[in-house]
This record gives C-alpha cells, structure tokens and sequence, in this order.
C-alpha cells in the first residue's frame, strides 16, 4: 500500500493507469530516460537474492523435517561442509518440475504466494491453539500485542487466501489440489522413512 501511495505521489493515476511496470514509470518521471531499466536491474538482482534464499530455505526444511524423522532419512545427509547436498538437489529437481508445469512464472508466483499465505495462516491460528491449550507453558519469546496483533494478522491472511479464490479460483484450486496432495505424500514418505 505504501509503495502504492508512493507512485499516486509521483503520479498521476491516469499515467500509472494500465502500464505494465507502474514503478519503472515512475522511475523514469524521476530518474529521466534510464530510470526504468535501471529500476528493473535493481528489481531483477533483488529477486535473484530473494529466490535464491527462498530455494535455500526449502532445502533447510526439508532437511530438519528429515532430522526429525518427518521425511526420508536420506535426505537428512550432508556433504564435508555441512550441505545438505540431498535436500539441495531434491528441492531444485521439485522447483524445476514445478516452473516447467507452472507454464508461467505468473502461475508459479500466485501458488507459492498462497502456499506461503496459507502457511502463515496456520502459524497464527497455531498460536491461538497452543495458548488455549497450554497456558502454563514458558514460552522462549511473545507474540507482541497478542491477541489483537495475532487476530489482525490472521483476519488479513483469511481475506488473502479468500480474495485469491474469488479472483482467480483456477489457481488456487491448483494449489488447493497440490496442498491436498501433500498430506498423503507427507504420510508415505513418513511410513517409507520408518523402514
């Protein structure tokens, strides 16, 4: 919303109106004639760190989850380093099965926004639960303001996921079906771990 208030500020909403890169216009209002390819250079590199930390977080999870006996204790090894070169190469096989099929990078980008949104989701109501059902317990950190801050960032999370139904139903049912497909597997694979 903010970057929103900044563009109106630049300006005008009939020269933001239908373009494809409203920052990169503004960026040129700005910047003069280079301003929107350097604006993109810039967007482009900070999405290669985004990307490249959101790959290494899958893998990491994948990892603990295979510590943990949740997934195939293969996955669980690591190289010399400390890498854990199976969890590495098994999320960047599922990663590229995932952009191949995806047919668009927009596609791509609307299913993990709402796997991520929906993962948020339950960590708040998570937190409503777990305090509800041990009071007592010492908890390491707060959740800051809670529960109006918990319930806020929920309420948002629910209007999200439902906005995303509503306007395009096609692919989050894809990643409705993909979540829904996750359970079994999670279930098979914790079976295929035990033997």
């Amino acid at each position: 919303m903010l970057v929103n208030l900044a563009i109106l500020s630049v300006l005008p909403i009939q020269r933001v109106a239908g373009q494809e890169f409203a920052a990169g216009t503004v960026a040129q209002a700005i910047f003069g004639a280079y301003g929107d390819t350097i604006f993109r250079t810039l967007t482009i590199l900070s999405m290669l760190s985004c990307i490249n930390a959101y790959h290494l977080m899958a893998t990491r999870v994948l990892f603990a989850m295979s510590r943990d006996g949740l997934f195939s204790k293969y996955t669980a090894r690591v190289n010399e380093g400390g890498t854990p070169t199976v969890a590495l190469f098994l999320s960047t096989i599922i990663s590229v099965l995932f952009i191949v099929y995806g047919k668009k990078f927009e596609t791509v980008i609307t299913v993990l926004a709402f796997f991520f949104v929906a993962n948020y989701t339950i960590s708040f109501i998570s937190v409503f639960v777990l305090r509800r059902r041990e009071p007592d317990k010492p908890r390491p950190y707060r959740a800051w303001g809670y529960p109006w801050t918990t319930a806020l960032a929920l309420v948002g999370s629910i209007a999200f996921l439902a906005g995303a139904v509503a306007s395009d139903t096609r692919n989050s049912i894809y990643a409705l079906l993909l979540l829904a497909a996750s359970y079994p597997a999670f279930l098979l694979l914790k079976r295929l771990a035990r033997t």
